[in-house]
């Protein structure tokens, strides 16, 4: 079987190295809870599959929405809060915090598929689409909080922008890059965050050639 049939779970994988996710978030669905002030998030999921030689771009239909956002502790904990539709297309209101990572858990041809990004829900509505630089970001984020290179609080706006910037500018540096392939995915991981400073700054012009 190839490694893009292979069933994972990619930032959860990651998170579940030092989290516990056992326990779902009270308060993070849709319903919101009373007097806490809501982001709604909205944007829509693609993943890449394969036909023939030739590598497409498709949307995530009818795949679950998966909330990861840290507790009081410091923990991260998961919640189910919803599907996307027929164009993979979501929405989901949050509470009010510096970061959260929405993963989309679907099935392309090639098997199944995760693909997530990270979101500062501190506006009345965010829009963003996410695909796999922003997952490639998102594992990256989330990897630096896990490790203690930064805070939850640290991974404000300007390090998620900076951490896809290049995530894209890998992913165009890399044509043969597989995300699927986990040896080749933790590669990309790696290189953005060195050439970001995990966020810190823009990776610099020719970064990854």
């Amino acid at each position: 079987m190839s490694s893009k049939r292979r069933t994972q779970s990619l930032l959860v994988t990651v998170a579940l190295s030092s989290f516990a996710l056992a326990l779902l978030v009270a308060g993070c669905s849709s319903n919101g809870g009373v007097g806490v002030a809501l982001s709604r998030v909205l944007g829509q999921a693609f993943a890449t599959e394969t036909d023939g030689d030739q590598n497409n771009t498709v949307p995530l239909a009818e795949a679950d929405v998966i909330l990861l956002q840290y507790d009081e502790e410091g923990n991260l904990q998961r919640a189910f809060v919803g599907m996307t539709d027929a164009n993979g297309n979501f929405v989901v209101d949050v509470q009010a915090q510096p970061v959260v990572a929405i993963v989309v858990e679907g099935m392309t041809n090639d098997g199944n598929v995760d693909i997530s990004g990270l979101y500062n829900p501190d506006e009345p509505t965010i829009e963003k689409d996410l695909d796999t630089a922003t997952s490639i970001a998102c594992i990256a984020g989330i990897s630096a909080i896990n490790d203690g290179s930064i805070t939850e609080e640290q991974l404000d706006e300007a390090r998620i922008q900076n951490l896809e910037d290049a995530a894209v500018e890998y992913i165009a540096s890399n044509p043969e890059f597989d995300f699927y392939n986990d040896v080749e995915r933790d590669a990309a991981v790696a290189a953005v965050r060195s050439a970001t400073n995990d966020g810190a700054n823009p990776a610099a012009p020719g970064a990854f050639t």
